[in-house]
């Protein structure tokens, strides 16, 4: 439900709101529905011998548990994918890994160590120095 000029604007028809990439708002309506998710995810996944320690960035996640063999992080894997479904959501997990690529840091998660990460078919791109943009991008 949206409130705008004193109305309230509701959808017409039964189906479910689109958010649109750019449309106003659509970056905070994205960190509201993030936080709930890992919220979810933390009540449901963390117990007495196992903590879950989750992030996300946008539509990118890490997750780790410790504590936890490599048949609980498999349940713990299929447990992520049904609260998602439950959600009406989708994801793709990859589980009992000892260094993961995240955004553009790799993570060894063994030595503790991290390392810059670029993807293979990725060809940065340099704003001039003298160009016309804010001097701190």
């Amino acid at each position: 439900m949206l409130f705008g000029q004193g109305k309230e604007w509701m959808k017409k028809g039964t189906g479910l709101f689109d958010v649109t990439m750019g449309c106003y708002d659509g970056a905070e309506l994205c960190e509201l529905i993030g936080a709930f998710v890992l919220s979810t995810l933390l009540e449901n996944l963390s117990t007495d011998d196992a903590k879950a320690n989750l992030g996300l960035y946008r539509d990118d996640g890490l997750g780790v548990l410790r504590g936890v063999s490599g048949p609980e992080a498999e349940r713990a894997k299929k447990k992520t994918i049904d609260i998602f479904k439950g959600l009406g959501l989708r994801i793709v997990i990859e589980s009992n890994l000892k260094v993961a690529n995240f955004l553009d840091i790799t993570l060894n998660l063994q030595t503790g160590k991290y390392y810059p990460y670029r993807k293979p078919n990725d060809k940065p791109l340099y704003v001039h120095r003298q160009s016309n943009h804010p001097p701190k991008i």
